[in-house]
């Protein structure tokens, strides 16, 4: 998939820049801060998010985990909504997959309080992380 992105340059955005913007309205972000900048900084909060679930869930408070969670699942599907699949093409629709993948895990690990399943797709995004930060 490395070698996939890294032939996504140019005008062939994977994303389409109106609603990584929308996602981030509420911070203050500088000028010079572009898309892919958003979609990483997008990619590191869903992995803090994970990572305190997984820790709320090792400590049974079930509300806290709840609500990390739920952040990092509504970080997953603003990636999802961001997707420019005309332009993306093939990339841009195994991407989709990806994100629908982990909503689906992380939907099952919150009924069934499964820490390995939150790690999984915690370990997919910083995979995903690094192979958008080698666009930049």
């Amino acid at each position: 998939m490395n070698e996939q992105l890294t032939m996504m340059r140019g005008s062939e955005m994977l994303v389409n820049a109106t609603n990584v913007q929308s996602t981030y309205n509420h911070i203050i972000v500088d000028t010079s801060t572009t898309p892919l900048d958003l979609i990483i900084m997008l990619y590191d909060g869903a992995i803090v998010y994970l990572n305190k679930t997984v820790s709320y869930m090792n400590q049974g408070r079930g509300l806290q985990k709840d609500r990390y969670l739920s952040k990092s699942m509504a970080v997953i599907e603003n990636l999802l909504a961001s997707l420019n699949l005309d332009a993306g093409g093939q990339t841009a629709l195994s991407l989709q997959d990806i994100y629908l993948y982990m909503l689906r895990e992380l939907t099952i690990a919150n009924t069934t309080n499964d820490s390995v399943k939150v790690r999984n797709v915690e370990g997919l995004l910083k995979k995903l992380r690094v192979a958008w930060r080698q666009l930049s």
